[in-house]
């Protein structure tokens, strides 16, 4: 009888805990975001350490001069440790950075991180977990961006 209950007990746990978890799956999702990257160039207002996302907050002027405030969702500290080897000191407020983003499709100032730069040029984050994509895909944003600020610095 033991062996019996055992085993509908497995069985049930093998059938039912994979459907318990989409919802979890889905949360690491990419649909809230554009396709396509856009730099900005901006100010730390507040660098948020903590999990589940590491939350970069910044402002930029967009096109009228209008100072916007963004949010950018980062990967756990764990990963930017492991990743990038960010540390909770690593931006402060009041820092001039580049931020590369995947905006919201929705519009609103919200955004995934793919990359940041200090405004010197020096990288802070090479690629960011959370921006997602294949390796290749990555590797495309990256090469692209690097050639528009080949062009520019030519230009």
């Amino acid at each position: 009888m033991l062996r019996r209950s055992l085993k509908i007990t497995a069985l049930f746990a093998i059938l039912v805990f994979p459907v318990a978890n989409w919802p979890v799956l889905a949360h690491h999702g990419t649909a809230l975001w554009q396709a396509g990257e856009v730099a900005q160039k901006g100010t730390v207002v507040d660098y948020v350490w903590r999990n589940p996302h590491v939350l970069v907050v910044w402002s930029v002027k967009d096109d009228s001069g209008k100072v916007v405030q963004w949010t950018g969702e980062l990967a756990s500290p764990e990963s930017l440790m492991a990743d990038g080897g960010m540390t909770r000191d690593t931006l402060k407020p009041g820092d001039a950075v580049i931020m590369y983003v995947r905006p919201a499709k929705s519009g609103a100032p919200n955004s995934v991180i793919d990359q940041i730069k200090r405004a010197d040029g020096t990288t802070v984050l090479r690629w960011s977990r959370q921006a997602g994509g294949t390796e290749e895909e990555r590797a495309a944003r990256t090469k692209n961006r690097e050639a528009a600020e080949a062009n520019k610095a030519k230009n």
